[in-house]
């Protein structure tokens, strides 16, 4: 029979079943987005671990080739390095320099000033002037020795002064500005 109690029974059944349903399916969508939502992380995770591997990867192979090339070059470093305090070899290749360029030259170093700590190895920096007299071919001879020397040297500046009749051409007193990086030695 039809009655209007049947029919609430019935409203309220339905109503009482479709909530269950609702109520399931919104346990069910949140369930899976919080499942799509750890996937997805999991995949950007992947995706910025597998970018870092590839530039630590490049930066490895980058060291090992750079490590293959020093490798063989670590003895011309660490000679390139004199000692601060005794830097006799340094002064006997600018004798020697001056000697294959058949000119004279004096030289006055300052005193060792340090310049920069790394780990046990640390460095100094002691500035030097050296008087040369030659003419302008023998100089520039000469400035291109010295680029090749095995040293750690910079020239920061020079003067030329003639007197001769030629101007710079002939013979000119030069006057060099150079630092040179050391070794500290305590």
């Amino acid at each position: 029979m039809f009655t209007i109690k049947n029919l609430l029974l019935l409203i309220v059944r339905n109503t009482i079943i479709s909530f269950i349903f609702v109520a399931l399916s919104l346990a069910g969508i949140f369930f899976i987005n919080k499942k799509i939502e750890i996937i997805t992380n999991n995949i950007v995770l992947n995706h910025k671990l597998i970018s870092e591997l590839k530039k630590r990867t490049e930066l490895f192979s980058t060291i090992e080739t750079d490590s293959e090339i020093v490798g063989k070059n670590d003895i011309l470093i660490n000679n390139a390095f004199v000692p601060s305090n005794n830097i006799s070899k340094f002064t006997n290749t600018l004798d020697d320099l001056a000697s294959e360029n058949q000119i004279t030259q004096i030289y006055r170093f300052e005193t060792p000033v340090l310049s920069g700590t790394s780990g046990e190895f640390s460095t100094s920096t002691i500035s030097y002037t050296n008087n040369i007299s030659a003419d302008i071919s023998v100089f520039s001879k000469y400035l291109k020795d010295f680029e090749k020397l095995p040293y750690f040297t910079k020239i920061e500046g020079f003067n030329i002064a003639s007197q001769d009749k030629n101007g710079i051409v002939g013979l000119s007193n030069i006057s060099i500005k150079a630092t040179l990086l050391t070794q500290t030695i305590q």
